[in-house]
């Protein structure tokens, strides 16, 4: 049975594609507008990820984003969702395949599936862009910086720490002469390229009612390009450890949250997908920083759990040698007496195992009886030298793979962050601003660094 894009909208709600994708209906949040949140191993409501159905269950929008989705839409912009997802897939076959199930139609896979046209976009070109940057510890440079980061809990502090890497990008509207639009930007570049920016990680400042807009500039190579920042100046290609984020926000809370505790945290590399990680975005990191242990800190929730095994995924496809070089490290050493460990040696690269025969006859050497003890210390010297060398080409064979997540029931870091923020607020219990928030003394003398 062929269907159009107008028969699924016609025959399905976004209500029954929210909870084809794992959520409920929460119904403390009244009736007229039916919301939808996801919950928890526990069954606790995860904070922050809920979904409003608006126009007769045809619409749906993610506070604080003010953006409407349709059936379409949602799934496209969602794809981790939906078990029929794939990394990499076509997302018009995903909404194919997703909506036949969901109507219990057969679905016959063609060659020319069902498209919506797609505009063609001028490639992003930064010169399109007057850009405003903010000098670390210069105050006055800051000051047009505060109404995007102080609904986000960021701190002067914070900010100055990647001052380099993020900015003000002001560009015309179409076909609006003479209007602006004045973005905060996060510089998107292609690991291990010349540096060169191919786009905008972009947040709007907030409206009256509170939302914000998010996305990617227009033309932005969001499949390879990544923002990468780190407060020491650390290259990918040097870092010892990559932090992996949904959001540059949140990259930015966590270091806030975890600065004055972890003293080597400024030479880390900070990583934002800007979104949902792609396969081209997972690779590009794995082979410029191959030794690097990656912390993925995405989001607590359903899809951050599908990001995390699609990474290690990729990773075991580009390191395919990891679990057994694994099990080797865990017992290491010589393995003429360990038959497990002996199995597990066999299995590792040929390179790698010539290495070792490396040491083995260095070692074959320094057992003959002959040797002076100034022969037998250079031979020493030199097994030392292969065995480290050796040691470095097993671990070069391993995922280092860490999962990091924010306290219990946030569901992201920076969520995190402000939830910490409003528990001190309410601990000094002060208002100052007069609209019914209340600051601490140190967040009202924060608040006012700008206006100096």
């Amino acid at each position: 049975m062929e269907l159009t894009y107008q028969d699924y909208m016609q025959r399905l709600s976004v209500m029954d594609v929210l909870r084809d994708a794992g959520y409920v209906r929460n119904r403390k949040d009244g009736m007229r507008y039916p919301s939808f949140v996801r919950l928890d191993e526990h069954g606790q409501r995860i904070r922050g990820d809920k979904f409003i159905v608006t126009r007769d269950g045809q619409f749906c929008f993610h506070p604080p984003v003010q953006k409407n989705y349709n059936v379409i839409s949602l799934i496209k912009e969602h794809p981790h969702l939906f078990p029929e997802y794939e990394v990499g897939m076509n997302l018009d076959r995903l909404v194919n395949k997703v909506c036949h199930r969901l109507l219990n139609t057969p679905y016959e896979e063609k060659e020319a599936a069902v498209k919506e046209p797609q505009p063609e976009l001028k490639p992003f070109d930064v010169k399109d862009y007057k850009i405003h940057v903010l000098v670390s510890g210069d105050r006055e440079s800051a000051k047009p910086f505060y109404p995007f980061f102080r609904h986000r809990g960021l701190d002067l502090n914070t900010q100055y720490a990647f001052s380099d890497f993020f900015v003000l990008a002001d560009r015309d509207v179409p076909g609006r002469k003479g209007s602006m639009i004045r973005n905060l930007s996060f510089p998107l570049t292609v690991p291990g390229g010349d540096g060169t920016v191919v786009g905008f990680e972009e947040r709007g400042r907030p409206g009256r009612d509170g939302k914000t807009y998010k996305g990617k500039a227009a033309g932005s190579n969001g499949s390879l390009g990544l923002w990468m920042a780190s407060p020491s100046g650390t290259s990918l290609k040097d870092a010892g450890r990559v932090l992996l984020f949904e959001s540059a926000y949140d990259a930015m809370a966590y270091w806030q949250l975890h600065r004055s505790s972890d003293r080597e945290l400024r030479k880390a590399v900070f990583v934002s997908t800007g979104g949902n990680p792609t396969r081209g975005q997972m690779q590009g990191l794995i082979r410029t920083a191959p030794g690097a242990a990656f912390h993925l800190c995405f989001d607590n929730d359903e899809a951050g759990r599908q990001f995390t095994a699609n990474f290690m995924t990729v990773a075991k496809e580009m390191k395919p040698y990891s679990d057994v070089a694994r099990a080797y490290k865990d017992t290491p050493g010589f393995i003429e007496t360990d038959h497990e460990k002996e199995s597990a040696f066999f299995k590792l690269p040929e390179e790698v195992k010539e290495q070792y025969f490396k040491v083995e006859e260095l070692r074959e050497d320094l057992r003959e009886g002959y040797l002076c003890q100034e022969d037998k210390d250079e031979l020493k010297a030199q097994i030392a030298q292969c065995w480290r060398v050796f040691n470095e080409m097993v671990d070069a064979c391993i995922v280092h793979v860490e999962r990091e997540l924010p306290g219990e029931r946030y569901k992201d870091f920076n969520d995190e962050l402000l939830g910490r923020e409003m528990t001190e607020r309410k601990a000094v219990g002060c208002d100052l601003d007069g609209d019914g928030a209340v600051e601490t003394e140190e967040s009202h003398e924060e608040r006012h660094r700008y206006h100096r």
